[in-house]
């Protein structure tokens, strides 16, 4: 089972961590950064099945994929910024770890322009 492998490289990415956080706190968050790289890494397939089932449901559904895109590209932007900002507040930067999460919401809005774009064009359509 998948899980049982993720929950052992965090368990022990984190009693590494917690053990070598005293003397010597560099690698400390480098070890983070390194043990969630790797458990994205187990979970890449996965997302890539999510991403082609979404892809067949919009085009099953005569959905835009431009839409499908941005859905795509908002919930990356996402999980991208919480991963930065998560490592940020691990090294005790908690003022960095706030910018990144600002950043993440500020693109999130900017990815999101051409949905608002359309639900506008279909309300005034609808008027």
């Amino acid at each position: 089972m998948e899980i049982m492998q993720i929950v052992a490289v965090g368990i022990i990415g984190t009693v590494l961590s917690v053990a070598l956080k005293k003397e010597s706190p560099q690698i400390s968050i480098f070890l983070g950064l390194v043990t969630g790289i790797v458990i994205f890494l187990f979970l890449a397939d996965y997302l890539g099945r999510v991403i082609s089932v979404l892809s067949e449901l919009t085009n099953s559904a005569g959905i835009s994929s431009r839409y499908m895109n941005v859905v795509l590209k908002v919930v990356g932007i996402s999980y991208i910024a919480r991963f930065a900002s998560e490592i940020s507040k691990d090294a005790g930067e908690n003022a960095i770890a706030t910018k990144i999460d600002l950043a993440g919401k500020i693109l999130i809005a900017v990815a999101a322009i051409p949905v608002i774009m359309a639900l506008m064009e279909m309300i005034q359509n609808f008027m």
